[in-house]
């Protein structure tokens, strides 16, 4: 065993640089295999939508989202402000003089069994 570890010893301390030719037909063949690769494009960065733009995708696009804040706006305009108008067509549709009209009267009443 003493004769193996000092021959591997030897051949250990003994350092072999590859030949020109050896090195030559390496590359040649590393050039060779590099050219059938393709080329990695660099990853693209895509910006993240900002908070409205995912609100819009929410409401089904902007077009949708302009519509649902329209009709917000009209609806607070008929809770607050009240036009005349509104009066004359509650007016109509009940056929006597509205003050207040409940158009979402108690759950209670939608239950009771006659």
């Amino acid at each position: 065993m003493d004769d193996l570890d000092d021959l591997l010893t030897g051949a250990k301390a003994v350092s072999m640089p590859p030949s020109d030719a050896l090195m030559a037909r390496v590359l040649a063949d590393a050039a060779t295999v590099q050219a059938g690769f393709v080329a990695v494009r660099p990853a693209v960065v895509v910006a993240r939508a900002g908070w409205l733009a995912r609100l819009a995708a929410v409401f089904g696009g902007a077009g949708s989202l302009a519509g649902v804040s329209a009709a917000a706006v009209m609806g607070l305009v008929f809770g607050f402000v009240q036009p005349d108008g509104i009066g004359a067509v509650a007016d109509i549709w009940v056929g006597s003089d509205v003050a207040q009209l409940d158009l979402m009267p108690q759950v209670d009443v939608l239950l009771a069994e006659e």
